[in-house]
């Protein structure tokens, strides 16, 4: 994430747990009630770029849930990208 930002000029800052992070979405649900014309004409309102490089040498799914003060995930599957080192 951080060599990521730093090609854009982007400033990042890493949350208080250092542990960086991107999410690529989240579901509850709660999702099979949206509106999905609706949330098109959101996006859309959006003055400036939704797309962005990244680069990624893993990606973890994981179980996550908060107790109202923090975020707990568990890990249940790491998916490695790229060669093998």
């Amino acid at each position: 994430m951080t060599e990521s930002t730093a090609r854009t000029g982007a400033v990042y800052r890493p949350g208080r747990s250092g542990y960086p992070h991107m999410s690529l979405g989240y579901i509850t649900d709660a999702a099979a009630g949206l509106d999905p014309v609706a949330l098109r004409t959101a996006l859309a309102q959006i003055e400036r770029p939704l797309t962005g490089t990244v680069l990624v040498n893993r990606i973890h799914l994981v179980e996550q849930w908060h107790d109202n003060r923090r975020i707990h995930w568990n890990p249940l599957a790491e998916i490695p990208l790229g060669a093998a080192a």
